[in-house]
């Protein structure tokens, strides 16, 4: 099974004599290129059950942690650049405060994400 994901694809149906050098040579230029045969199963990420297992088990307390680690920061160093104490932002990464509107705000910007991602 293959999973796509949000990239631009380019359909291309190569059939007849030299298809396979094509397609060699494509791969050949382009090394991170999925070609796929005909029985070959492509499935939609969105509607995959994997992607809805994730979702489901992904709160907004999670994503700013998740947020946080990939910017490098420390609960401290992220407390302070929003202007709250860490012990708020600790409760909200493990799930015992909500995340308002304008805290989300404030981490969306800080951590260069979409604000909504925050908000339930």
């Amino acid at each position: 099974m293959q999973v796509v994901e949000k990239t631009r694809h380019i359909s291309v149906n190569l059939t007849g004599e030299g298809a396979e050098k094509i397609a060699a040579l494509v791969k050949e230029r382009f090394p991170d290129t999925v070609l796929l045969n005909d029985e070959d199963e492509v499935v939609v990420w969105k509607s995959s059950s994997l992607a809805r297992e994730i979702k489901a088990k992904t709160t907004p307390g999670k994503l700013v942690r998740a947020y946080r680690e990939r910017a490098g920061m420390t609960l401290v160093e992220l407390a302070n650049a929003i202007g709250t104490k860490y012990p708020n932002l600790s409760a909200i990464e493990n799930d015992r405060r909500v995340v308002g509107l304008a805290m989300a705000r404030k981490l969306g910007e800080v951590l260069t994400v979409d604000y909504r991602k925050f908000i339930e």
